[in-house]
């Protein structure tokens, strides 16, 4: 591979690995995304850093976890430290310039925000082409992007109309429905379309690019046009394993995701909204398909890895009506799909065991490109050992953390080793789930005796891992663990 391969990675939000095919059975069809872990390398035990969308973006920027970058919540939230990312020679973009990178950006930011004040106090924005990045330009979330100006520009430039036609029969949410409109009038597409200018536009240069595409989904709204929906509409959708969890009678801070109406709610009608949610998915793989595509016929694929990764992933009805993200330690948000197409048919199929962590890419990334970087200021390692198969070591454990998200904090820290996994709540009682036995994690095993001896040496390694990170939960969490027997830090 030469060090001055393109990089393009694509970046979902809020998607679980139900829906993506290469994961395992499901009904939902993503053949492009299954494209390409059949032509690259699909990593199985991959972990969001945290399962809220501004922090974990601010980690891909810097390689540290959001202790560390400030980036705690959703930017212009309370519970966040810091509300727009520091431009800074360390930012992944600024070091790829040092490359002579040309960076290209499509999409979702939540990053800055183009405000003037956040909460009464000044506030300098930052946004995409504030750190380097040519393209789209996008502040905030964007509640799907349908309102900003470039997208609505497209559309009029097109003659071409945002409308849905709402699901009526839906008992879970008011934001699934069906597009009216063609595929081409879709945010997905015009992302495609950005991408894709992009590709042509840096081709004409003499220097590799790296593209930052961003979809807005398949987060809420649910949105597709008729073709995807039809895919779905007489399609059955089997219950999650855990859905039956008493998520109502069992103390813990996922009662803030309860869905309101959780008793009232049947499987059919989470079933009615997964369809849309699927069907979301299925219209943002086809992009993501154009895009590649677009690689193939210019030849640029040669020289270009492709990085698909979502930032966390969605409870949709799991866990006893659960919603949305946050709160909890579950696999439904927390595993991710990570895979990395590299050039050459050497890396065709591989499948990757090892625990890794959206803190990775910066230092992966960095390492394609040929930048160097310090090992001692981020918190990921890169990837290419295992890609390479030449990793001696490896991490045997991974952390997620959360603070909090919808101006609403909490400090929680899980930790998978093994097929253990170990919860700290700094403001409940702590979980342990053992998903040798409970792969869909039901049964608490934090009181059961059998397992306190492991319970305590889980709190030891997540004590040293705060310690390593420069954690400041740590003054705290060491009471707990001296509490349980452990010595702390």
């Amino acid at each position: 591979m030469a060090k001055s391969s393109n990089v393009l990675l694509i970046l979902t939000d809020q998607h679980r690995l139900s829906a993506v095919g290469a994961y395992g059975s499901t009904p939902c069809r993503t053949p492009n995304i299954d494209r390409l872990a059949h032509q690259g390398v699909r990593f199985e035990n991959a972990y969001t850093v945290c399962p809220v969308c501004s922090p974990t973006r601010a980690t891909i920027m810097t390689g540290q976890y959001p202790h560390a970058h400030g980036v705690t919540s959703n930017v212009t939230a309370l519970g966040c430290s810091v509300h727009e990312l520091e431009d800074r020679p360390s930012l992944l973009s600024r070091r790829l310039e040092t490359a002579k990178y040309s960076l290209g950006y499509s999409g979702k930011w939540h990053l800055g925000t183009d405000e003037k004040t956040i909460f009464g106090r000044s506030n300098h924005p930052c946004l995409p082409r504030d750190v380097g990045f040519e393209g789209q330009n996008f502040p905030g979330h964007g509640s799907g992007g349908f309102n900003y100006p470039e997208y609505r520009q497209y559309l009029s430039e097109k003659g071409l109309q945002h409308k849905v036609k709402r699901e009526e029969g839906t008992k879970v949410t008011t934001y699934a429905g069906e597009l009216e409109g063609p595929l081409e009038s879709t945010v997905p597409y015009f992302l495609a379309e950005n991408t894709i200018s992009l590709i042509d536009r840096f081709a004409q240069r003499n220097r590799p690019f790296f593209i930052w595409h961003n979809f807005w989904g398949p987060h809420e709204p649910y949105y597709a046009t008729k073709e995807f929906v039809d895919m779905y509409r007489d399609v059955e959708i089997p219950p999650w394993p855990n859905y039956e969890w008493p998520s109502r009678s069992i103390l813990g801070p996922h009662h803030v995701n309860i869905h309101p109406d959780a008793e009232r709610l049947t499987w059919n009608d989470w079933a009615v909204v997964i369809r849309y949610y699927y069907a979301f998915t299925s219209l943002i793989d086809s992009q993501i398909g154009r895009i590649v595509d677009y690689l193939e016929q210019t030849g640029l694929i040669d020289n270009t890895v492709i990085i698909f990764a979502a930032d966390h992933g969605e409870t949709l009805g799991s866990h006893g009506g659960l919603t949305d993200k946050g709160w909890h330690h579950f696999e439904e948000t927390h595993r991710i799909p990570l895979i990395i197409r590299m050039p050459g048919s050497e890396y065709s199929g591989k499948v990757v065991s090892q625990f890794v962590s959206l803190a990775d890419l910066y230092p992966t990334i960095l390492e394609i490109a040929g930048v160097e970087w310090e090992p001692e200021s981020i918190h990921g390692r890169s990837l290419m050992p295992l890609i390479s198969g030449n990793s001696t070591t490896w991490r045997d454990m991974v952390v997620t953390e959360f603070g909090g998200v919808n101006h609403l904090a909490l400090t929680q820290r899980t930790l998978r080793w093994g097929n253990l996994k170990y919860g700290y709540n700094c403001c409940c009682e702590d979980e342990l789930y053992d998903l040798s036995m409970d792969p869909h994690e039901t049964r608490n095993l934090i009181r059961h005796p059998d397992y306190q001896v492991v319970a305590n040496e889980l709190r030891k390694r997540l004590a040293d891992w705060m310690a390593e990170t420069k954690d400041p939960v740590l003054w705290r969490f060491s009471d707990r663990l001296k509490y349980y027997g452990g010595t702390g830090s």
